[in-house]
């Protein structure tokens, strides 16, 4: 068995400066955590890193905190994410969130780098609430826009607007799947997984699911591991 807890779909589009927490799909005991998918075959996010750090400045840059304008600031100068940066943009998201009383607020290390938070227990309709909203708050200050850019150097450097298709092409780079590996394929995949089947669905070996997790992560899909710890925010 894969995963234990389900938690909700987070849609973080960094362009825009909100994010939503909705329901996901889940089959049996499997987590997965999406991010908004838009059927965008063969469009680009940016030209580049640097025009696409212009870009978050343009829209969040008036929420962020000085640390993250700063860092954003220097990606749109010099086309590169350092990990201290994202590591800051995390670790101000972290204190933002104890600062409004939640009691811990935990990362998981996915691979190169790249931190996931982990699910968290569910209160009640109004704390869930008021969870979203703070969170949501918080990475728009400190994480979010800096996050977004060092996802996509990690793991989608051609800043491939669909989802599925750069999960497939960072796939590729990585030498996981087959070259005519598609963004189709993976979806048809990806939705076979979510149905629960016993038999391992994708075309990359489950052995390989380490390296995977940071192509799909940084292309805003995260399976979580019913290892993983469980946040106790109230």
């Amino acid at each position: 068995m894969r995963a234990a807890r389900s938690l909700g779909l987070r849609a973080a589009a960094a362009v825009a400066a909100a994010a939503l927490m909705l329901v996901a799909p889940a089959c049996g005991n499997r987590h997965d955590i999406v991010r908004s998918h838009a059927d965008s075959h063969g469009a680009r996010i940016a030209a580049s890193l640097q025009d696409y750090a212009t870009v978050l400045l343009s829209n969040n840059g008036s929420g962020m905190g000085d640390a993250q304008k700063s860092a954003v600031k220097h990606v749109a100068e010099t086309g590169k994410v350092s990990v201290s940066d994202y590591e800051t943009g995390l670790s101000g998201y972290r204190q933002c969130m104890l600062d409004r009383g939640y009691k811990e607020i935990l990362f998981v290390d996915i691979g190169k780098g790249l931190k996931a938070e982990a699910p968290y227990a569910g209160g009640t309709d109004v704390q869930n609430k008021k969870y979203i909203e703070d969170r949501v708050n918080c990475e728009l200050i400190h994480s979010g826009s800096i996050s977004s850019l060092y996802e996509k150097q990690t793991g989608n450097p051609s800043l491939i607007k669909d989802h599925y298709e750069a999960i497939a092409d960072c796939l590729r780079r990585a030498n996981l799947v087959d070259a005519s590996y598609t963004g189709k394929q993976y979806k048809t995949e990806y939705e076979a997984y979510l149905k629960g089947d016993s038999q391992w669905p994708y075309s990359f070996s489950e052995q390989e699911d380490s390296a995977v997790r940071v192509c799909e992560y940084s292309n805003g899909y995260l399976r979580a591991d019913s290892d993983w710890p469980l946040e106790h925010v109230w």
